[in-house]
């Protein structure tokens, strides 16, 4: 008898363990996109990356994949390149604009 509550448990950890995880991923998600929009449609230019229009396309994508089917629902490998994206902006991009705001470029 013991046994059978044990997946049960299981189960219910790996649910809000999904959606902890998808929430932490749209927060970042929605951390890019608002620094992306509140930027400068010149400074992506002066960086040598994508167009300011190109990065709000990209992430707003990700936000809305991440949050209609999260990063480990039906659609696996969308969610975790939107997440990758969003990394790559916050952790490339944002710090390029922090450099070049701060006379390091």
């Amino acid at each position: 008898m013991g046994m059978a509550a044990a997946p049960v448990f299981y189960t219910g950890i790996l649910y809000w363990l999904n959606v902890a995880i998808d929430l932490v991923a749209i927060v970042i998600e929605a951390w890019a996109l608002i620094h992306c929009i509140r930027q400068r449609p010149d400074a992506f230019a002066a960086l040598g990356t994508i167009a300011k229009g190109g990065w709000i396309v990209i992430l707003v994508l990700a936000l809305l994949i991440t949050a209609l089917f999260g990063v480990f629902g039906g659609v696996f490998l969308l969610g975790l390149i939107g997440l990758g994206f969003a990394g790559y902006y916050l952790l490339q991009v944002r710090s390029g604009f922090r450099d070049l705001m701060e006379g390091r470029w």
